[in-house]
């Protein structure tokens, strides 16, 4: 294709302020809805524990190849409680308030009987070489305790959209120029299969965006102290808080009406 033709586009001032606008809406929308959201769930929850039902995760036979080097299925978490998430195998800064709130899970549930197991989708992950997925989430236990689930790259695309469509993650991950795009929030699967969400609510456990609320808070209280602002209603140790509460509540009762 001839490109000596070709010259650089005019940059519109005002179809760049126009785009900024709709940005700077929506992100004001999508921030009364997630109050709005948070404050159902204060209303809803007085005298509830039990987390909401989103999915179920329907798939008979999904093979697994973990980074222990073994092959698994999903099904075979049935009987478990699990904790789903994805990574590279460097994960974002991003991912921080998820894997915080994954420790606090972990580390609640160090000496008792039953423990969550974790389930994590190793976005560039290598089955010819699986050992490299061993500092992946190594703190929090060992195979099969914690499941690192990689793919060469003839299945990438097929565990990305798997990971959209039936585990219920909020998009397909991308790559670009090495850096991973991806929905960074933990999902909570209960020992039938069924994605649980927070108590009164179909949202998820969106530790990211609760932390980016907080942060967004301060900021305000730093640069107008004069100014009587509302806080957060939800915090991120609230909202651990409360995951923590629910995975007590899917132990106390496993076979409860309506899961199986």
């Amino acid at each position: 294709m001839d490109v000596s033709q070709l010259e650089p586009a005019d940059r519109d001032p005002k179809k760049l302020r126009a785009t900024a606008v709709k940005l700077v809406i929506f992100m004001i929308v999508s921030g009364v809805v997630l109050s709005f959201s948070y404050r159902r769930y204060q209303e809803n929850t007085s005298d509830s524990r039990r987390p909401s039902f989103e999915t179920r995760v329907t798939e008979p036979e999904v093979e697994l190849l973990t980074a222990d080097g073994k092959s698994r299925n999903l099904q075979d978490l049935k009987g478990n409680v699990t904790l789903v998430l994805t990574l590279p195998k460097t994960p974002n800064p991003g991912s921080q308030p998820s894997l915080d709130a994954l420790r606090a899970v972990m580390d609640e549930f160090k000496v008792t009987p039953q423990k969550p197991k974790v389930l994590v989708f190793v976005l560039d992950g290598s089955n010819s070489n699986p050992e490299e997925m061993a500092d992946v989430l190594a703190e929090y236990g060992e195979e099969p305790e914690v499941l690192r689930v990689v793919a060469d790259e003839d299945a990438k695309t097929s565990l990305r959209s798997f990971t959209k469509t039936k585990m219920r993650f909020n998009r397909i991950p991308t790559e670009t120029n090495g850096v991973f795009d991806y929905d960074t929030r933990l999902v909570l699967l209960d020992q039938n299969m069924f994605i649980r969400g927070i108590p009164g609510l179909t949202e998820g456990w969106d530790f990211e965006t609760v932390a980016e609320m907080e942060r967004k808070y301060e900021e305000a209280k730093r640069d107008s102290p004069e100014k009587d602002l509302t806080p957060p209603l939800m915090t991120t140790p609230k909202l651990q808080e409360i995951l923590i509460d629910s995975i007590k509540y899917l132990y106390e009762n496993p076979n409860e009406k309506g899961q199986e």
